[in-house]
């Protein structure tokens, strides 16, 4: 069995998959409606798509993974008005997208998309990496190595 047939992916896990603030999109998922009356739409998650903007859309759910052995989401939209973020790190107005999982921001004048993750999850059966840059996290769930990145980085086997 090859290795790569044991590799998970998901949309959004790419550094700074988080959507554009406010009615953008967020991790692939899809966009929010537009803004009427200057309160505007959600952002879409990628599990979900964004809220309304007559009610200043909620965020839309991002994406839910038991990657590392815990159920997390990433990559929900942010909010557009007084409604929260979306699960997986949407931003609230004004606020940015939670760090590390590539939630989109919150509409308003600060509201930047989180930072992203890339991960990486084989058995634990095969041999550990000969080299990697960035830093990652390496941890063991299970029968399976999981390999974490939150800046630039590379794995060499």
């Amino acid at each position: 069995m090859s290795i790569f047939k044991s590799f998970e992916r998901f949309a959004g896990f790419i550094d700074e998959a988080g959507g554009a603030t406010g009615g953008g999109a967020a991790g692939g998922g899809a966009a929010g409606g537009g803004a009427a009356g200057g309160v505007g739409a959600g952002g879409g998650g990628a599990g979900s798509t964004g809220g309304s903007a007559t009610t200043g859309g909620q965020g839309g759910t991002g994406v839910q993974t038991s990657i590392t052995g815990t159920p997390t989401y990433y990559a929900g939209g942010g909010s557009g008005g007084s409604s929260p973020g979306g699960l997986g790190g949407g931003g609230n107005v004004n606020s940015v997208g939670t760090v590390n999982t590539g939630g989109g921001g919150g509409g308003g004048s600060s509201g930047a998309g989180g930072s992203g993750i890339v991960m990486l999850r084989y058995a634990s059966t095969y041999l550990v990496a000969t080299s990697t840059t960035g830093s990652p996290s390496v941890t063991i769930s299970g029968e399976y190595r999981i390999y974490s990145w939150t800046s630039s980085g590379s794995i060499t086997f």
